[in-house]
């Protein structure tokens, strides 16, 4: 039985936007894998192969298989990888759609300006989970050549789609993304809003301020459904560092009153550290 992540996109997408320092790498949904390949034996063109003539699982524990390679660098060896990823990617559009998600992955960590134009092709595609991993990868790339794209998928229909579009504008940083930004610091959706406060922090808009101080309040969080107790706590922590650099000594009674009460040692000792850096 392979080791591929059995967690869904979505189960775990909360995390990896609003923490995007806290993961690198997310899932797909549950998988019911028949076999294994070889991939210690195997080499990034034989993924290749296997997933443009394999059978349907040998295509998809390749493509599994293709990303888990790149992650530990061995796209180095093949200069023009990012066309081939492409090519593979456009002509597996029959195939199943997770295949395509890691595809857009791979694309992402690449590193490398020719997978734009794919990945924007992928911001169209029905499946949602494929749009959102499209995303991911945009804003691993910070491909300001996307930056109009993603500013309509923050307006996707699907929450989850409109989060990671908000997430991404701020890893891409273009300021044409700002007016997007504030209309979602009102969404509904309370971390389409942390995301939202977060990305304008880096543009030192002061129109973040009163969500960064709500991501500061336990009570807040609190009421934000299925938020885990180590993701409060990260979202405590990004806050801190956005909201003392964006709000300078205003935020100091702020910081002062997490440094002496909030349950968590490690949110404590970020206001602090972040107090006396002001």
């Amino acid at each position: 039985m392979s080791d591929v992540p059995r967690e869904s996109p979505r189960t775990i997408l909360f995390q990896f936007v609003i923490f995007p320092l806290g993961v690198v790498m997310i899932g797909v949904a549950v998988f019911l894998l028949f076999g294994k390949l070889a991939s210690n034996e195997q080499t990034i063109p034989d993924y290749l192969n296997d997933i443009r003539s394999g059978s349907s699982h040998r295509k998809f524990q390749a493509a599994y298989e293709l990303s888990k390679s790149i992650k530990r660098g061995e796209a180095k060896r093949y200069p023009n990888l990012v066309e081939q990823v492409a090519a593979v990617y456009r002509s597996s559009k029959d195939d199943d759609p997770r295949i395509r998600q890691y595809l857009t992955l791979v694309l992402g960590k690449l590193g490398d300006p020719r997978a734009v134009p794919v990945l924007e092709e992928a911001l169209k595609d029905p499946v949602v989970e494929t749009r959102i991993y499209a995303l991911i990868a945009l804003a691993e790339l910070k491909a300001r050549g996307a930056v109009l794209e993603v500013m309509d998928a923050a307006r996707d229909q699907d929450k989850d789609v409109r989060k990671t579009a908000v997430y991404a504008l701020g890893e891409i940083g273009d300021p044409r993304a700002i007016p997007v930004l504030e209309d979602a610091l009102n969404e509904e959706v309370a971390d389409i809003r942390f995301n939202a406060a977060l990305a304008l922090s880096r543009f030192g808009d002061p129109k973040a301020e009163p969500v960064l101080r709500a991501m500061l309040d336990r009570d807040t969080l609190n009421r934000v459904k299925d938020m885990r107790d180590d993701q409060k706590e990260e979202a405590m922590i990004a806050a801190i560092s956005a909201y003392a650099k964006l709000a300078g000594k205003r935020a100091l009674p702020e910081l002062q009153r997490v440094a002496n009460s909030d349950p968590s040692l490690r949110v404590r000792a970020a206001a602090k550290e972040a107090g006396s850096a002001l």
